[in-house]
């Protein structure tokens, strides 16, 4: 399988009765949720000047459930499957069995979501996958041991604060940058784009011992169509019971968490057929391009 570090897209039919069953959402007040349709397409494109078949994709759509979001239906203009993974990832597989030479075919996807301002209060009955170091989250990191030591506050919520506020007044922004270079190398150069800012402040509140992770997807205050230049990644840090917005890049601390749609949640390990790319892997000889 050929992984690809690229975009992510969606689906064009309602989910069946058991997959809407594990998306169904905690009761909140009315005034507190919102719903959404985010729709996006991409091309399968064939590079070859001759046929392809038994080609397949698997990309992200929005996350089944997260502490603001919940994944209500999802639709594509093609035949898919849609499975869930450990960490609630909603994964959506395409399978082309031809693709003329020379040939593409555009997929539209369009998802139907529930979210909601303030995360949902979140057990996190075993904290350690989201303390230790990972690809690009370099905890032991001397340099990342010892700031985190400076910024340490009696209380988490204080630390974490001033782990935002260090990271979203030292670090410049250096724009989309293609390749992660992770937390360590912008720590050292002082700048990095939404992913290294992201990977500094997971780092730092572990190395506090306070549970975090990085986040990918889009961020978005109303219905939308979703572009692939758009992607954003961003930290959510566990304090007071709940994973919180944490997005140094922006300067948003804690709000507007309901407007954050995940589509990846980090981790250096294989949990689903996308692997350790960021948004989609490829089975075959096909190209997904994203629009």
């Amino acid at each position: 399988m050929r992984a690809v570090n690229r975009t992510r897209r969606v689906c064009l039919r309602v989910l069946p009765a058991a997959v809407c069953a594990w998306a169904a959402a905690p009761r909140v007040r009315a005034e507190e949720v919102v719903r959404r349709q985010l729709r996006w397409s991409f091309e399968l494109v064939n590079p070859l000047s001759r046929d392809l078949a038994d080609q397949a994709v698997w990309l992200y759509v929005p996350a089944a459930e997260t502490p603001v979001q919940t994944l209500d239906a999802v639709r594509l203009s093609v035949p898919w499957t849609l499975t869930r993974d450990a960490l609630g990832h909603a994964i959506v597989e395409v399978r082309v069995p031809h693709l003329p030479a020379l040939g593409r075919r555009v997929v539209s996807v369009t998802a139907d979501l529930t979210m909601q301002d303030l995360p949902r209060e979140t057990p996190l009955a075993d904290p350690g996958p989201w303390l230790r170091s990972e690809r690009f989250i370099e905890v032991e990191d001397p340099a990342v041991q010892a700031l985190a030591a400076l910024l340490r506050r009696p209380a988490p919520a204080g630390t974490v604060r001033a782990i935002y506020d260090w990271v979203r007044g030292q670090l410049a922004y250096a724009g989309y940058v293609p390749e992660d270079r992770g937390a360590a190398d912008a720590l050292a150069r002082r700048r990095g784009d939404c992913t290294e800012y992201a990977y500094l402040v997971t780092a730092l509140a572990r190395a506090n011992g306070i549970p975090a992770r990085m986040v990918g997807g889009h961020d978005t205050d109303r219905n939308a169509v979703l572009r692939a230049a758009d992607y954003h990644n961003w930290a959510e840090v566990y304090f007071d019971g709940r994973w919180n917005l944490v997005d140094a890049q922006k300067e948003r601390w804690l709000q507007p968490a309901g407007q954050y749609v995940a589509f990846r949640i980090y981790r250096d390990t294989v949990l689903n057929p996308v692997g350790l790319a960021h948004r989609y892997a490829v089975r075959g000889e096909m190209d997904v391009r994203p629009s």
